[in-house]
């Protein structure tokens, strides 16, 4: 499952950063409209999640909850998808980025049986659904790999590829997680807790045109509602320079 579902359908709940680069969006009742954003390579950046900084994060349907230094982006049982409550997300406003190093410290309650995406991504589909750019960590929990196992995925205008990577650990047992998606035009990479575990290289899945950084799960469109609620929590996320 790729991370295609990550405009949203329903109202926004949107914030605005002004800090060495500009980005603005407007509220809408279906589709979130972007103003044009100055995009940039990656430059250093931290978020601990004392507080949920809405200067940073626009939030698509529910904001995650800040609890000690976490941000619990939790999804409740009985929720249909798209509405407030079966999906949280953030995305990050300050710039747009065609290169960088994305590392995101990560736990994961216990695995749903329901259709459940969770992950981190960098995204855009502003060229239309067909042509969308993409790169991705995650997984969608009702599939069968194992707990164990996730998806590391890339597209460039509609060309994607989706990787199998078996982590070594149970992803879905509340312990955190440090993983790492670094591109620029030659490669892109995953890593988890320091350990490199799938790069690619072919230009025709490596996407070049500005993309957005995106944190969060939903309830996949057309699924079941949960039987008990899901959470994937963010201690801290850092943006930096490739290399």
């Amino acid at each position: 499952m790729n991370a295609r579902g990550w405009r949203i359908t329903g109202g926004l709940a949107v914030a605005l950063l002004i800090g060495g680069t500009v980005t603005a969006v407007q509220a809408s009742a279906s589709e979130p409209t972007r103003k044009k954003t100055k995009t940039a390579a990656a430059t250093s950046f931290t978020d601990t999640f004392d507080s949920f900084n809405t200067s940073t994060w626009a939030c698509e349907y529910t904001c995650p909850v800040i609890e000690t230094g976490k941000a619990r982006f939790r999804l409740k049982s009985g929720v249909a998808p798209d509405n407030y409550g079966s999906w949280s997300k953030a995305r990050y406003k300050p710039a747009r980025f065609t290169e960088g190093k994305f590392t995101v410290n990560f736990s994961l309650t216990e695995r749903p049986k329901e259709k459940v995406w969770w992950g981190v991504a960098l995204w855009d589909d502003d060229r239309g659904s067909d042509q969308f750019n993409e790169i991705n960590f995650g997984y969608t929990t009702d599939q069968s790999f194992g707990n164990t196992q996730l998806r590391f995925e890339s597209a460039k205008r509609g060309n994607d590829v989706s990787l199998k990577v078996d982590t070594g650990v149970d992803l879905y047992d509340g312990q955190y997680h440090s993983a790492t998606l670094e591109y620029d035009a030659k490669h892109v990479s995953f890593s988890l807790d320091g350990k490199l575990l799938k790069t690619i290289t072919d230009p025709q899945y490596i996407p070049t045109d500005a993309m957005d950084l995106i944190l969060g799960p939903r309830l996949v469109t057309g699924g079941q509602p949960l039987s008990q609620g899901f959470t994937e929590s963010v201690d801290s996320v850092e943006i930096a320079p490739v290399g």
